[in-house]
């Protein structure tokens, strides 16, 4: 069982270092930046700025679409898969409050069949 939580977690570091290195390139696109010692420290902020959600993504998207010149649909894919996912999830959940409300309905039905019964006899 522990070979699979590897496999996630080497997945996970690697696509990590994807983000982080778009995020960074992206930083030093928007600042302009030649100086070593300002990407540097770009680089390090942008460790943070990678998983902040919605701006370390549209920042990634930034720097993979254009210093790396990926597509833009491949980038998304890139920096958007966990929200992709969850949303995926999101959809195919089954509503709790649904089940009740199908419980209700099938009982009033069983009500009225009982009424029209008794109306009848």
């Amino acid at each position: 069982m522990k070979m699979p939580i590897l496999i996630v977690l080497f997945f996970y570091i690697a696509i990590s270092i994807f983000q982080i290195s778009a995020v960074a390139d992206a930083l030093k696109l928007i600042f302009m930046t030649s100086n070593t010692f300002f990407e540097g420290l770009l680089f390090i902020i942008s460790l943070f700025l990678t998983f902040t959600p919605f701006v370390g993504p549209i920042l990634g998207i930034i720097g993979a679409t254009f210093i790396w010149e990926w597509n833009i649909f491949f980038s998304a894919l890139l920096f958007f898969w966990p929200y992709m996912i969850g949303f995926f999830f999101m959809v195919l959940r089954k509503n709790p409050n649904q089940d009740d409300a199908s419980k209700i309905k099938s009982k009033d039905i069983e009500d009225a069949q009982i009424l029209d019964e008794e109306k009848y006899k």
